[in-house]
């Protein structure tokens, strides 16, 4: 899968909580900003990035929903708990962050990487995604369903109790990934042409009542 990636500045300036508040109140596009700090219960809906790094950035709560981030980085960032539902991400990458409980519900994902992120209990469904990588992710307890993979790559992921009712697995290799008390249709179609291992396969046979001898 090809995967491109963000387009960075030439050079970004930092900016401060109020004047990026500001900058959103008039409507305005944050262009080759670098933000840091605290940003938990912000309201930031419809909020526009493009070339933007954020770096130990705390959005814990945090209004985020409809916004829209291109050409963006995230590193080590927390979202625990942050709305951002409707929002667009394309050439994004998000590196060692939190979103526990966060609300990506109804997102657009384009050629984005999740790496050694957390985001377990979040709420990712009826979400689009295109060209995007998860790696080293944990998405326990989350719910992604009714969403459409175009594209999509998980490696060493842990899916335990998630959600995945609705959202179609064709073609995606979940075989080095944990899974364990998937939520899925009654007939398992979610997982019909996905690629799993022989203990993985077991475990699905026996949620089809079939018992599997070991």
């Amino acid at each position: 899968m090809k995967l491109l990636s963000p387009e960075p500045a030439d050079e970004y300036s930092e900016i401060s909580a109020e004047n990026l508040y500001l900058a959103v109140r008039n409507g305005e596009t944050m262009e080759d900003v670098r933000l840091q700090g605290e940003f938990g219960g912000c309201r930031m809906a419809g909020a526009e990035f493009l070339r933007a790094r954020f770096e130990n950035c705390k959005f814990a709560n945090a209004d985020l929903r409809r916004a829209d981030f291109c050409d963006a980085v995230f590193e080590n960032c927390d979202f625990s708990g942050a709305a951002l539902c409707g929002a667009s991400l394309r050439r994004v990458r998000m590196e060692g962050c939190k979103g526990v409980g966060s609300d990506f519900s109804e997102c657009y994902f384009r050629d984005v990487s999740f790496i050694k992120s957390n985001f377990s209990y979040g709420n990712f469904n009826a979400g689009k995604w295109r060209a995007v990588l998860a790696k080293e992710c944990d998405f326990s307890y989350a719910d992604i369903a009714s969403c459409t993979f175009n594209g999509a790559e998980f490696s060493h992921c842990r899916f335990v109790r998630t959600n995945f009712y609705g959202t179609m697995l064709k073609g995606i290799d979940l075989s080095d990934c944990n899974l364990a008390g998937l939520s899925l249709s009654q007939t398992l179609a979610e997982i019909k042409g996905a690629t799993v291992n022989p203990f993985q396969c077991a475990e699905f046979l026996r949620a089809l009542g079939v018992c599997v001898k070991e």
